[in-house]
This record gives structure tokens, sequence and C-alpha cells, in this order.
């Protein structure tokens, strides 16, 4: 084993430790006591959405400062929705059966209210930023909760490395590369230089670009997905029971598929819904900081609604894996493979349809994190953060596009880990601020 490989090694060993005896725990138990704290704040949200839409708009009415908070649902829904809801989701149906579709339920469950909470403090410690929005985030309300700047750049070092989302990047350029046959290096910087100008707009570009991309990918893959599973109809209700047994027993082994153990489940449902909702990870926070909306309480409860479409997109790419067999029948293929296998199946030029879908939803979510990361980089270095920002993100991207999309995701999930311990500390810290009503 080379230094590489090893590194990547210890790498897994941090990421599988975590998720399965600590992740999973403080996500559930945190998640749970904000759900009986609240009242269960995230069911009234998801059964007054448009009654919570109202009062957003007329809050947003009242301030000229910041930007629409349509905007940055957009920018959030684009950040989160992406790559992750399908290839990540799809790695662990892959790697740890149908139950990992009960876990990753769990988690997005518990999940809503802790999102809620990131949103909820970014915005009320926020600060103007002199350019008619503002600036807010894990950064700022770390360094009111500890009174010092230790933790609050701690976060903006992680969210630097975190905002270079290398594994969906490279996910693109073997999508692009295996469909259109381009020549590698021609995919990495022609994608390298749509990322640095499209994040080079901050948040408010991001919003456009976003807008314009994201309904195509949400309407189309949903129903992709739905006359997949309208097909096999039949399997739907003995998978649904599998689903919810396989969660506590774990999976046997079914032809290729070696067998899992409900923690094995547990972990990979946990962390891949973390990964791909955002949970205590920050992006959200930064982004939603810079909202013209001056409550709180409005901005995060859009905050829930976004998380809700993030998990409806990850059921989906779940189901169908599950209900076609490819979680056992394509173990040979990468894992961005699969669902262009599964599509290939049923509708004609499929391998183009999914490259065109994961492009809208990978590029949007690529940028989202680096706008992010340059924000980070910003709160670090006042004058020079962007552009040591720009310098660090191209040459990781370049980098890391010619490894594995197993080691690249790895890298994402043991950056994950360290965000996760940081925000949930600071939100069960400053619990009595944060209001539900």
């Amino acid at each position: 084993m080379n230094a590489i490989d090893y590194f990547f090694y210890i790498l897994s060993e941090v990421d599988s430790f975590f998720w399965s005896y600590v992740g999973f725990v403080i996500i559930c138990v945190s998640g749970l006591y904000l759900t009986f704290k609240s009242k269960g704040e995230q069911f009234r949200v998801l059964f007054n959405i448009r009654k919570n839409i109202k009062m957003l708009l007329a809050d947003a009415a009242t301030s000229k400062e910041g930007l629409h908070p349509f905007k940055l649902f957009f920018a959030s829904v684009g950040g989160m929705i992406g790559i992750g809801n399908i290839v990540m989701v799809g790695i662990a149906v892959m790697l740890g059966g149908p139950g990992t579709i009960f876990w990753m339920w769990v988690a997005s469950f518990c999940g809503m209210l802790i999102k809620y909470s990131e949103i909820y403090l970014g915005v009320k410690h926020r600060v103007p930023n002199g350019k008619g929005s503002f600036n807010g985030g894990p950064m700022y309300y770390l360094q009111d909760v500890f009174k010092n700047k230790f933790w609050a750049i701690l976060s903006a070092i992680l969210l630097c490395i975190y905002g270079v989302e290398v594994f969906q990047f490279t996910t693109l350029v073997d999508r692009f590369e295996t469909t259109f046959k381009f020549d590698r290096d021609i995919i990495v910087y022609t994608l390298l230089i749509a990322t640095l100008y499209s994040a080079s707009g901050g948040i408010n570009r991001l919003a456009n670009v976003c807008a314009v991309m994201m309904p195509f990918f949400l309407i189309s893959y949903l129903i992709a997905c739905s006359y997949i599973i309208f097909m096999n109809i039949s399997l739907l209700p003995d998978l649904i029971i599998n689903i919810f047994k396989s969660a506590f027993t774990g999976q046997a082994a079914v032809g290729g598929f070696a067998a899992s153990t409900m923690l094995h489940a547990a972990y990979l449902g946990t962390s891949k819904a973390v990964y791909s909702g955002d949970i205590a990870i920050g992006y959200d926070s930064v982004v939603q900081s810079e909202t013209r909306v001056l409550c709180p309480i409005n901005q995060a409860r859009l905050s829930i609604i976004a998380l809700f479409m993030d998990t409806v997109i990850c059921t989906f790419s779940s189901i169908t894996i599950a209900i076609t067999g490819a979680w056992h029948r394509m173990q040979n293929f990468e894992p961005s493979e699969v669902m262009a296998r599964i599509f290939d199946e049923y509708f004609p030029f499929s391998e183009y349809f999914l490259t065109a879908v994961l492009f809208f939803a990978g590029f949007t979510t690529v940028i989202a994190f680096f706008v992010v990361g340059t924000k980070a980089a910003m709160f670090l270095f006042p004058k020079y953060g962007k552009i040591i920002y720009l310098i660090y993100g191209a040459t990781s991207f370049v980098f890391f596009a010619n490894f594995p999309e197993e080691k690249v995701a790895i890298m994402m999930n043991v950056t994950s880990v360290f965000l996760v311990i940081l925000n949930i500390v600071a939100i069960i810290k400053m619990r009595k601020e944060i209001e539900f009503k």
C-alpha cells in the first residue's frame, strides 16, 4: 500500500467510525430534541407551506438590503440538490442495501430542524458587508457563542476545503468523458473556467444560474424515475417491507452484493443524507444569511421546504435503484454509471439525457459550494481571500480530477465530519435563543 492509498484508508476508517457510532447518534438525538422542543415545527411548516410563503414575502417587502428570499431558495436548492442525490445515495444503496433508505429518511427528518437552527443563527448573527447585503454563517455565530475567533477560523478553513466540491466536479468530468469521448484535460479545464466564472459573481449570480438550471433537472428527473418505478410497481410493496426490515436486521448477500449489517446501513444512510442535504454543514447558513428578510424564523422555515425537496429527490433515486435490482446486479460499475445503465434499459438516448441531468444538477452544486468557500476565505483574509481561494480551488479541481470517485467522496465526507461536530455543538449551546414561532 503506497502513501496515497494509506492516506485514503485512514480517511475511510475515520469516516466509517464517525458515521457508524457518533454521527448517526448526534444527528438523531439533536434532531429529536429540537423536534420535541419546537413541538414538531417541521410538520407545521410542511403542512402550511402557502401560509409560510406569504409571511416570508410580507417580511421581505419591508427591507431593501440583501437578496430576495426566493433567489436564495434557488441558490440553496442548487447547492443541496445535485449529483449527491443521484450518485451518493446510489453508493449508499449499492453498499448497504435498501435498508439505507430508511436511515436516510430518519436523518433527513431529524436534520430539518438542525438545518432550521443553522439558518436561524446565521440570519440572527449576520453582519452588513457594506455592499447592500450581509455576511453570515457558522463563522459568525461560532465567534459569538465561544467569544473567541479560534472556532470561527477553524469553521472557515473547513468550509474552504469543503467548498471545493471535488467529488461532483470529478463525476461530471467522468460523465462527459464517457458520453462524448472528449479529451479529459479539455473537459477539466472547460468545466473549471465555467465554474470560476459563475462563482465569481457571488450568491446573486449563483441564484440566477440555479433559477434557470434547477427546474429542468427537477421536472425531467422526477418524471423519468416515476416512469421506471411505475413500470415495476408490482415490486413496490415487497420493496417497502424490505426497506424497513433490512434497516434493523441488515441485508443478506444477494448475487454480487456482500451482506451488510444494521450499523452499516445506518452509517451509509445517515452520512449520505447529511452530505446530500448539507445538514449541519453550514453551507446553507452562509447563503441564506444574505436574505432581505428581517425575521430569522421566516427564512429558516424556507430551509425546511428546501430539505424536504432534497429528500424527495434522494428517495426517487434510491427507490429506482432498489426496485430495478440494480443495487445488487450492477456492483461492477462506477457509481456515476449505475443510473445511466438503469435509464438505458427504459429510454432511448438515455446516456445523453442523464449526462445533461447530472450537469444541471452537479454544476449548480459545484459553483454554490465554491461561492461559500470564497466567502469563508474572505472571512479569513478580507483583502486577498478571494484571489487566494481562486488559485487554491483551480489547483484542487485539476489535481483531484483524476482520482477515483469513491476516494474523492471520502474526502468530502471526512471534512463534513468536523463541520457537523462544530455546528451541532454551537446549535446545542445556543438552543435557548433559537425560536420556532
